[in-house]
């Protein structure tokens, strides 16, 4: 009798603690769920306004897919697109986690470029194996310095970061306009843009006859890298604490202050080097407009990966596709390249909002 009792009294207790441990990797998969939903949802509203305007959906998606790896030359393409993308994303992400909202990732992108272009133009002779690294750091550095001002801001006078960054943003990009347009330009060229750098600061190819570079290999190892520092740092769990609850950190002994310089750096570098790797491995040189808003697309990526470095990965190789695929169907379907933009907008909404939808749901 008593042993039934026992049973009967541990059978409920090991269901709930079998129940608590489903629990989070059920929320997981419902998450990722969100994911395809949201792609539906988008691809249907986008098929719409193709069917509105009197054009072609699947020709256009079909379109979609093959530009983007329909050839060698144009999967190349793709992942050399994702690179500034995934890593202006990361700049991004690592301040988000700490309520730092970096707006200005494409201004200092732009900077990051200029030093790099600096650096790799006054390289000529030197092996690749000391002039590429050095021309990271300097892109790194640069990055981070146009950073200064508003993170010092922050700290000290508790200014909200996000007008500064942003007023930073347009300097950067009119002090790249006046130098390839007057100081730094090639006197040889119509374009708006510089002599091209020394080929031992180019960053090694990967596939032969396109501009596929190690940069996107360099790319995919800082995400996990800033995975590893956010969830298996201490540093990484002062970031997140502090941008979970920043009077709590504090009084549990977390520097606020020191946590905003790590993001400053760790944010500000991320973004440097995603102008140091167009510089260096896609162009080779430093042109106006090489950004088409790489910075600020950055943003809606980290959205759509969920703020977390890993699913940053798959958000911008998707929003890549987009891009890259978009220009070959405004070509073959007659699609005008805008659209593209306005996909990849209700592809972030469609995915927040089933997310949203699904953890009300859950909670209910």
């Amino acid at each position: 009798m008593n042993a039934s009792e026992g049973c009967m009294r541990s059978s409920p207790s090991s269901n709930s603690e079998e129940g608590n441990r489903r629990a989070p990797i059920r929320e997981r998969l419902e998450r990722y769920m969100s994911y395809p939903v949201g792609l539906l949802v988008a691809l249907f509203i986008f098929s719409a306004i193709l069917l509105a305007m009197g054009l072609n959906p699947i020709l256009s998606i079909e379109t979609v897919l093959y530009g983007s790896f329909g050839t060698t030359f144009s999967a190349s393409e793709t992942f050399v697109r994702v690179t500034p993308l995934l890593l202006s994303t990361l700049a991004f992400l690592i301040g988000f986690k700490a309520r730092f909202l970096n707006i200005g990732a494409e201004g200092q992108l732009h900077i990051g470029a200029l030093t790099a272009y600096l650096v790799a133009s006054q390289m000529e002779g030197l092996p690749s194996g000391l002039s590429i690294p050095l021309v990271i750091f300097a892109s790194f550095a640069g990055g981070v310095s146009w950073l200064a001002i508003p993170l010092l801001l922050r700290i000290r006078l508790e200014v909200n970061e996000v007008f500064p960054t942003v007023v930073m943003n347009f300097i950067a990009r009119f002090i790249i306009s006046w130098l390839c347009t007057g100081p730094i330009k090639d006197p040889n060229a119509l374009n708006p843009q510089t002599r091209v750098i020394p080929e031992g600061t180019w960053l090694p190819l990967m596939v032969s006859g396109t501009r596929l570079h190690a940069g996107i290999i360099l790319a995919v190892l800082l995400a996990f890298l800033v995975y590893l520092v956010l969830y298996k740092t201490v540093l990484g769990y002062e970031i997140r604490a502090v941008g979970l609850n920043p009077r709590a950190s504090k009084h549990g002994g977390i520097s606020l202050s020191q946590s905003m310089i790590s993001v400053g750096l760790l944010s500000g570098g991320l973004a440097g080097l995603a102008g140091m790797v167009e510089v260096i491995g896609a162009h080779h040189l430093l042109i106006e407009g090489f950004s088409p808003g790489f910075g600020y697309q950055g943003i809606g990526i980290a959205a759509l990966g969920g703020f977390h470095p890993l699913g940053a990965i798959f958000a911008s190789m998707l929003f890549s596709i987009l891009q890259i695929g978009g220009e070959t169907m405004q070509r073959g379907a007659g699609v005008p390249i805008d659209l593209v933009y306005v996909l990849q907008a209700i592809l972030v909404l469609s995915v927040l909002i089933v997310e949203r939808w699904i953890t009300v749901k859950r909670q209910k």
